[in-house]
């Protein structure tokens, strides 16, 4: 009987855990978009105040990702990096955040740069 309790306990607390980190409510570029010209900036919208520690860009096709630096120090709920020159292409920003919990969250969007 104690593990039936148990187990509801559980079932019934996971969906408040699940909550507690960190996920990426919105992006400019939007993942699956298209942009006209290559992007400014990055922005990154999250449900909750993070720290952001990673953030890279590749372009299919090439072997490495272009790190972006510096990033912001302080944490929030929203962040807006400079990009670097981007060429025409498909891409891939990935990023990484640790959550007010210290859980790491990390995710990546996909993005199309259209030629002129």
């Amino acid at each position: 009987m104690k593990s039936i309790i148990l187990f509801i306990g559980v079932l019934l607390l996971w969906p408040l855990a699940a909550l507690a980190h960190a996920h990426l409510q919105q992006a400019v570029p939007a993942d699956g978009s298209t942009v006209a010209s290559p992007p400014a900036q990055f922005t990154l919208k999250f449900s909750e105040p993070a720290h952001l520690t990673a953030l890279s860009v590749q372009k299919q096709g090439e072997a490495h990702p272009q790190r972006i630096a510096p990033l912001p120090t302080t944490a929030s709920a929203q962040f807006s990096v400079p990009a670097p020159p981007l060429a025409p292409g498909v891409y891939e920003l990935r990023y990484r955040v640790i959550s007010a919990d210290s859980h790491v969250v990390s995710g990546s969007l996909h993005f199309t740069v259209a030629k002129p």
